[in-house]
């Protein structure tokens, strides 16, 4: 096994998660511990439980909502011109882009809400 300080293995990281990945026993030394690079298998029956913590019943209920949002959704038929496409898709873009709420009423960059000085 080829054993690596952070620093050594922070300055060549891909190079070394390659070699690991290629089957090479590699392994970072952290404190008196020595920490091993391997490849980890993934099932993807699983992933959505591992990764976000959903239960089968819950993703099946946003694979639902999802498929209804895409079927709710407006579409523009595309008929050989990009120029109509680009412009219908523009208008439909500045429809959902009006403000609602507070005229004047914008967002800064922490989310908050901020008025437009009337200048």
């Amino acid at each position: 096994m080829k054993t690596l300080t952070i620093t050594s293995a922070r300055q060549n990281l891909g190079a070394w998660l390659a070699r690991a990945a290629r089957g090479e026993e590699i392994g970072i030394i952290s404190g008196a511990q020595v920490i091993a690079l391997r490849p980890v298998a993934i099932a993807a029956a699983d992933y959505a439980e591992q990764e976000y913590r959903l239960t089968k019943a819950e993703l099946a209920k946003a694979a639902e909502k999802i498929h209804e949002e895409i079927d709710a959704a407006e579409t523009i038929e595309f008929t050989g011109d990009l120029r109509a496409a680009f412009a219908s898709a523009s208008l439909a873009d500045q429809a959902l882009s009006q403000p609602r709420g507070k005229a004047g009423a914008r967002r800064n960059r922490g989310g908050k809400r901020r008025v437009a000085s009337a200048a």
